[in-house]
C-alpha cells in the first residue's frame, strides 16, 4: 500500500513538473520594432557590432583580416553550398585566405585579407560576399 501511494504521487509530480514547463516554453510574446539595434559583443582581439543587415558586422577577430566570412552551425553542419560559393568565389579572384574551424559540427571561419584588391574593387568583392551570406543560412561577414 506504502509502494503504491509513492509511485502515485511521483507521477503526480511528474504530471505537474511537465506541464509547467510546457507553459512556460509556449508563452512568448510577440512584439514588431521598426527600430535598429545595435548590440556589441566582446572578442579576445576586439569589439565586433552588428550593423543593420543580420549578416554583417563591424570588426573582424583577426586584426590582419578585412573580411571574415563565418559558417555557423545549428546543429546539423555547415551551409556547404554556400561555403562552396564562397570558395568559388575566392578561386576565381585568386585571393590569399585562410580557414579556420570553429567548432564541432564544421563550423568555419575564412579570414580575407584584401591586400590584392584596388579599393573599388574590395567593394565589389564586399558586396558579392553580403550577397551569398543573405542567401545562405548561418553565413555572416565581418568587415574591419
Amino acid at each position: 500500500m506504502k509502494n503504491s501511494i509513492i509511485l502515485i504521487s511521483s507521477i503526480l509530480m511528474l504530471g505537474l513538473v511537465s506541464c509547467k514547463t510546457k507553459s512556460k516554453t509556449t508563452s512568448t510574446s510577440s512584439s514588431t520594432s521598426t527600430s535598429t539595434t545595435t548590440t556589441t559583443t566582446s572578442n579576445a582581439d576586439g569589439t565586433v557590432t552588428t550593423t543593420s543587415d543580420r549578416t554583417v558586422y563591424n570588426g573582424v577577430t583577426d586584426k590582419s583580416c578585412a573580411v571574415e566570412v563565418s559558417f555557423g552551425s545549428p546543429g546539423s553542419g555547415i551551409d556547404g553550398a554556400s561555403f562552396d560559393k564562397v570558395n568559388a568565389l575566392i578561386e576565381s579572384k585568386k585571393l590569399k585566405s585562410s580557414s579556420k574551424s570553429i567548432g564541432r559540427e564544421g563550423e568555419k571561419r575564412i579570414c580575407l585579407p584584401l591586400t590584392e584588391l584596388k579599393e573599388n574593387e574590395k567593394k565589389e568583392f564586399i558586396d558579392q560576399l553580403k550577397k551569398i551570406a543573405k542567401e545562405g543560412q548561418y553565413v555572416s561577414l565581418s568587415i574591419r
